[in-house]
Parts: structure tokens; sequence; C-alpha cells
């Protein structure tokens, strides 16, 4: 089996409004919540805290505001596990966006420490 094939569902934040999402991603917009989980800000701490995987040029903004605000730089991230782009900590944080439940309990398993704080 492809490693490629083994992580695809190892992938967060692949929303389709997103350029770097995917097409039958979940959608952004139906994914905004009022408030979010009680663990929120240790998802969102271990979510920037990533190891950096690849760094592009690319900068994004929020498509989910009116202004389109610019969020910054776009880089992929790992825990060594999962996958995510810089730009998924900002909508849990801003918009309370919901992640994997499998990813959840992975990183409150290890006590919100990505491999790379510890």
């Amino acid at each position: 089996m492809h490693d490629e094939r083994r992580h695809a569902d190892r992938f967060l934040g692949e929303f389709q409004e997103l350029e770097h999402g995917r097409t039958d991603g979940p959608a952004l917009k139906e994914c905004v919540r009022s408030e979010g989980e009680a663990y929120e800000a240790d998802l969102v701490r271990y979510l920037r805290a990533g190891a950096l995987l690849a760094a592009t040029t690319s900068v994004v903004h929020d498509v989910l505001s009116s202004g389109n605000e610019l969020i910054g730089g776009l880089h992929l991230l790992t825990d060594g596990q999962w996958f995510w782009y810089t730009d998924l900590a900002y909508y849990v944080e801003r918009y309370h966006v919901p992640v994997d439940a499998r990813f959840v309990d992975h990183a409150c398993g290890r006590g919100w420490k990505t491999a790379s704080a510890e």
C-alpha cells in the first residue's frame, strides 16, 4: 500500500472552499459554530505547534469573512501521524470549526503536546 493512501484519512481541514481543499471535502461554511468545545484553546495550540512538513510561498485569506482578511502563510504541518495546513488553527479559533474526533482523541492522549514540543 502506498504511503499516500495509508495517510489519506489523516489530513485535516480539506474544506471545499479552500484553494488547497478538496472538491469532495466538507463545506467550511456549514462547519461554523457559535461556540467551541471546552478543549478548543488546547487544540488551537496543538495545531499551531505542529512540525513544518512543507513550506509554501502562498498566503491564505479568510474565505468566510466579508473582508477576505489575511490569515498568513500557507504551510503543511504534522505531528508525525496527522497532517494539516496552518490555516486550520485560525478557523478552529475564529469559527469554532470542529476537527475529526479521532484527531482530538489523539492530541488529547498526547497531553496536547506535539512531537516537536516534547
